[in-house]
């Protein structure tokens, strides 16, 4: 049976903005895995990347949900490169107090990182209009199959009975 170590965060399901997302860590550092800084439409894993209040939400439905991996407090959800020291990485996290703050943090540190992927949907079901179409296709076939019972023009069969 496993051990759940600080490292080792099982995945938590979220919504946000009516979408569900699959939430897990990584540990390294910025510099080591720049391409997962991005959203999705940009290759990344964060979908808050450039995102303040994006990366609030998520850290806040996320909460402690997968451990207090950075010495005391939840996974980074890094969303922009500092602007006030360009080595450094500016995130939102759940500190041991269960409240969200905004840290810079150094790109060559090692820490554990949030990211997360959509959840796939489940298809949709159709509407009510085939179900319409199959009855106006049924009272069709009706219509005709009495139009043709009552018909005076109708061809003897050459089969005898």
């Amino acid at each position: 049976m496993g051990v759940l170590t600080a490292g080792q965060a099982q995945a938590f399901v979220v919504t946000v903005n009516s979408l569900k997302y699959d939430v897990t860590t990584f540990n390294g550092t910025y510099n080591a895995n720049t391409s997962q800084f991005a959203t999705a439409a940009n290759g990344g894993v964060m979908p808050w990347w450039g995102s303040s209040s994006l990366a609030t939400q998520f850290a806040t439905q996320v909460g402690s949900n997968l451990g207090t991996v950075n010495e005391g407090a939840g996974p980074f959800f890094g969303y922009e490169i500092s602007t006030k020291n360009s080595s450094n990485v500016t995130a939102n996290l759940l500190n041991s107090s269960s409240v969200i703050i905004t840290v810079d943090v150094g790109k060559a540190q090692s820490f554990y990182w949030a990211k997360a992927s959509l959840v796939a949907q489940p298809a949709p079901v159709p509407g009510p209009l085939p179900a319409l179409g199959a009855a106006a296709a049924f009272g069709f076939s009706r219509k005709l199959r009495k139009r043709i019972k009552h018909s005076t023009n109708a061809v003897p069969s050459s089969y005898s009975l």
